[in-house]
């Protein structure tokens, strides 16, 4: 009986290590241009996420119209292919820094769309705060399942660069809709990372343990406070009005920050010198 003794070949040893490094590195390639495709190139990174580096990486995003709002968020203005939130009640300035925002948009020659769900939008005050109405798409749906259904197709179309969602302040509370809510939140992510689209929901409650608004509160890379103040005057007439901007959560800079933003209309509307 004869046996066969085997000699190991060192040098094979290595290039099976070498290959078996190469598609392991092949492998791990493959599953974060996967993640990056379906989640955005700044969903998973390299070293520290940008929340936690000293200096604010560069970030793909949009003026909101008011230099100390932008210097507040640490990037420049609020992040595209994300969600953003922007609270306040009626008369606060939520309105007109979301307007404000779009016309930002417009200036970089982007298209943007404005869904009134809770008709609130004013072409004439869009107009003065610098929309280009001839590039607004303004969506003015039914119910709440067509509101959802309409704000998703735009999140997922890549044509827009900004979108701005209102909705009845009602909904964010009543439980019957929240399931809705919640699923139109969870799904809205993955397509915004993808087209790039930064998209701005607008609300009122002050309801914030409401399963709907803390699904928005999780999902938001930014959440802004908007308060007035007090009203501004001249000669005796009511010439703007000063609110404070309260930065309550920013994934991709500092939070906590506050500024105080004049915002004046005499035929156009403007403010921080912009």
């Amino acid at each position: 009986m004869f046996y066969i003794i085997g000699i190991t070949d060192q040098r094979g040893e290595i290039g099976a290590c070498v290959v078996n490094k190469r598609t392991r590195r092949t492998k791990l390639e493959i599953a974060v241009a996967h993640i990056h495709h379906r989640f955005g190139p700044q969903s998973l990174v390299k070293g520290k996420p940008l929340a936690a580096l000293d200096v604010p990486a560069p970030f793909p995003h949009i003026s909101t119209g008011f230099r100390k709002l932008d210097d507040a968020l640490g990037i420049g203005g609020l992040p595209k292919g994300r969600v953003s939130e922007v609270m306040g009640l009626p008369t606060s300035g939520k309105t007109t820094l979301a307007l404000k925002f779009l016309a930002q948009a417009q200036a970089d020659d982007g298209q943007v769309s404005y869904i009134d769900q809770a008709r609130y939008f004013d072409p004439d005050y869009a107009y003065r705060c610098g929309l280009n109405l001839s590039h607004l798409l303004v969506g003015t749906p039914y119910d709440l399942r067509e509101t959802l259904a309409m704000a998703e197709a735009l999140a997922r179309n890549g044509g827009l660069s900004a979108v701005v969602l209102d909705l009845l302040d009602v909904f964010w509370t009543d439980p019957q809709v929240t399931p809705q809510l919640t699923t139109f939140l969870n799904h809205l992510p993955a397509p915004l990372a993808r087209s790039g689209t930064a998209f701005l929901i607008l609300h009122a409650s002050s309801a914030q343990g409401s399963p709907a608004l803390s699904a928005l509160a999780h999902y938001a890379t930014m959440r802004l406070q908007v308060v007035r103040e007090r009203w501004l005057h001249r000669h005796g007439d009511v010439r703007g009005y000063q609110v404070q901007v309260q930065v309550l959560k920013n994934r991709l800079g500092p939070a906590g920050r506050a500024v105080t933003i004049d915002i004046e209309f005499n035929g156009t509307v403007h403010g921080d010198g912009l």
